[in-house]
């Protein structure tokens, strides 16, 4: 089974470097991000597409969905619930620590372990369902975390070798 994997286009709390556990629409350089990598989309031959039901993740979709594949909402690909640090600036928090699967600092959240266990399933889940597929997820940062994870294994120091990037897209086998 292949999966590919995309983030979310750009908002302006992003953008403005503040956390947003809120249902955030995209903004116009988050359409663009997705107007761009739609080409590429297009190509992939994907059978179907799983989405996160948050606004900025449904619009992504709508916008690179060009083959207008079949689309299913699933909670398990919501983003991290950030708790207290909902609107927090990313200056005001130790960005490794906060993201690490490890942490135990930051406790006033969902920890990254059970985001990796609430992904885990997930994937299990489309594993038995689909295991003939080519899925697109479209998702959020801290569950794409979370995805490479369970596919790559977790980093001994706990964090992700890099970020992702607004409307990157990385390819697995499952």
């Amino acid at each position: 089974m292949k999966i590919y994997v995309i983030r979310h286009g750009e908002t302006e709390k992003g953008k403005n470097k503040i956390i947003a556990d809120i249902d955030e629409d995209i903004n116009e350089t988050g359409i663009k991000q997705c107007k761009l990598i739609a080409n590429k989309i297009k190509d992939l031959d994907i059978n179907l597409i799983i989405c996160s039901p948050m606004k900025r993740t449904k619009h992504t979709c709508e916008i690179i969905n060009v083959n207008n594949l079949k689309v299913i909402y699933d909670d398990l690909l919501l983003e991290r619930n950030m708790g207290k640090y909902d609107n927090y600036k990313f200056e005001d928090l130790d960005w490794n620590l906060f993201w690490n699967y490890y942490d135990t600092k930051y406790c006033e959240l969902e920890s990254m372990k059970s985001v990796y266990d609430r992904v885990n399933k997930f994937l299990n889940k489309i594993k038995n369902e689909y295991k003939d597929k080519k899925i697109l997820l479209v998702t959020h940062g801290g569950t794409f975390r979370a995805i490479e994870w369970n596919i790559n294994g977790i980093p001994k120091n706990g964090n992700v070798l890099k970020d992702i990037d607004n409307c990157e897209i990385r390819e697995y086998e499952l």
